[in-house]
């Protein structure tokens, strides 16, 4: 019985206007995704160059270093680390364009003589390299409000084409008297509804379905995508996505169906919760976080980094007096430059750079450590939104957005403090050498299989998705309870 209800749906819904302007609008919208990401002057294929470009750069700078010592290694740092450009970007955008695609690798040190000249020549030093992020802030201005063409736009879509599909399901039959014509038959309430569900989640998915593998293979044939297994188990997982979304929808469309007495007041209904969720409600919680905790800005942060590192540079100053603790007179250059012979002028170098380094590095991360949390938050309380927690499962199978940015961070971090250890256990195979990082002259002098350093590889992580995944699948235990029991307790006259 449930099946005959189904195909009765089915049927209804093919006859309708609303499925032949789906079935138009579908299909144009998935061409135009493919025509945009598979065509497009800053597509897949010309972001892969960029990077193949930056990773060729960074083993360039790897081997020069590496071919000159270990010290000169460990200072210099690897390059930079460009983040992977994400395959599926046409599923997810995420505002990509403004979100950074590296961390930066900043080396510093000094070349400059001393004001007295005349007593003693600077020192050209330089310091251990530190993490830079070139991200100012994370509002995203005008990409935000351009509308992005990509699969989490037509998943927003589909959640429209299902209030439509449902407004009069229940509410429709009950006016047109068929409702108790249905139910004088031997079904029950719950077989109805099963059978309006199946009905409408069908109708939706194979024409989004075919739309979906029409826009794979426009974007195979572009030849700027290749597809390999794991790319096409994430697409599989996003499909399922789409049902998980339709489905919460069509549940929420026989909830008011069901509870109204008329069509019109059931898509009224409908149409005032489909726009609270989609656009008042993520866009509000936003503005609320953002002016619950206001970030510092950029400006303030630089200034207070500059105070903190200027009154350290007035302790640990390499050619003052406090700095040595010695006496009176101007050491001379032996006495404060660091070298094998001078193990504690080395020290000396080796804390100053060590509290210079910790400090900036301290203020940054917990600058954009500020964001990521503000985002987060953010993040979280939108995800009572079924459409924003969609999205967000939708950026975190594709490894797009500030998400999969902050994961980047993360691991960017990780692997600071892994070449680090690799400099350190490298080091202490040099018996000539000081042992002593961050200085130059502590570390060994002697050079280094470029082979033998720790490459940074970036690892995708599906940990957020799958709490998503089940939000969403509670969204639809939800509403089918609401469903539900809204429908047996309502009346079929």
């Amino acid at each position: 019985m449930i099946l005959q209800i189904a195909w009765k749906e089915i049927h209804h819904n093919l006859m309708t206007l609303r499925f032949a302007l789906m079935i138009i609008l579908l299909p144009l919208l998935m061409i135009a995704n493919a025509l945009i990401y598979g065509y497009g002057d800053d597509g897949y294929t010309a972001q892969m160059s960029a990077y193949n470009k930056q990773m060729a750069q960074k083993r360039a700078h790897i081997e020069l270093y590496a071919g000159q010592s270990l010290a000169e290694l460990a200072v210099m740092g690897p390059g930079d680390m460009p983040k992977r450009p994400s395959l599926l970007k046409f599923c997810a955008n995420a505002a990509d364009e403004v979100i950074p695609r590296y961390v930066i690798m900043q080396a510093y040190g000094s070349a400059s003589r001393s004001s007295r000249s005349d007593e003693f020549e600077a020192y050209a030093w330089k310091g251990p390299w530190t993490l830079t992020y070139p991200l100012n802030s994370f509002d995203e201005g005008g990409a935000t409000r351009r509308v992005k063409i990509d699969w989490v736009f037509i998943g927003i879509l589909m959640s429209f084409f299902a209030i439509l599909f449902t407004f009069d399901a229940i509410a429709g039959e009950r006016m047109r008297g068929t409702l108790s014509l249905i139910m004088s038959n031997t079904v029950s309430r719950s077989q109805v509804l099963l059978g309006k569900y199946l009905g409408a989640f069908l109708t939706l998915m194979v024409p989004l379905v075919i739309g979906i593998l029409m826009n794979l293979l426009l974007v195979q044939l572009s030849g700027s995508l290749s597809f390999d297994s794991g790319n096409s188990l994430r697409i599989l997982g996003m499909v399922g996505l789409f049902g998980l979304l339709v489905s919460i929808f069509i549940f929420i469309g026989l909830f008011f169906s069901s509870r109204v007495s008329n069509a019109i007041t059931s898509l009224v209904w409908l149409l005032l919760t489909w726009v609270f969720l989609a656009f008042v409600f993520p866009n509000l919680l936003g503005i609320f976080v953002g002016n619950l905790n206001p970030i510092p800005s950029v400006d303030e942060v630089s200034l207070r980094k500059k105070a903190q590192l200027d009154q350290i540079g007035d302790e640990f100053r390499p050619f003052g007096r406090s700095f040595l603790g010695g006496s009176e007179g101007t050491p001379s250059k032996l006495d404060k430059a660091p070298s094998i012979e001078n193990p504690s002028a080395t020290l000396q170098w080796a804390t100053y750079f060590t509290t210079w380094t910790g400090t900036e590095t301290k203020i940054t991360n917990e600058h954009i450590d500020q964001q990521f949390n503000q985002v987060q938050f953010a993040r979280d309380l939108t995800q009572i939104s079924p459409i924003a927690t969609f999205q967000y499962a939708m950026e975190g199978l594709a490894n797009t957005g500030i998400v999969g940015y902050m994961n980047f961070v993360k691991q960017a971090r990780r692997y600071r403090q892994t070449f680090i250890d690799f400099v350190k256990t490298e080091d202490q195979g040099d018996p000539e050498s000081l042992h002593i990082y961050p200085v130059r002259e502590g570390l060994s002098q002697k050079p280094v299989d470029p082979n033998a350093v720790p490459v940074f590889a970036e690892q995708i992580s599906y940990r957020s998705v799958l709490s998503q995944v089940g939000l969403l699948v509670l969204f639809n235990l939800l509403f089918f309870i609401m469903a539900q029991v809204s429908f047996l307790i309502s009346e079929v006259k």
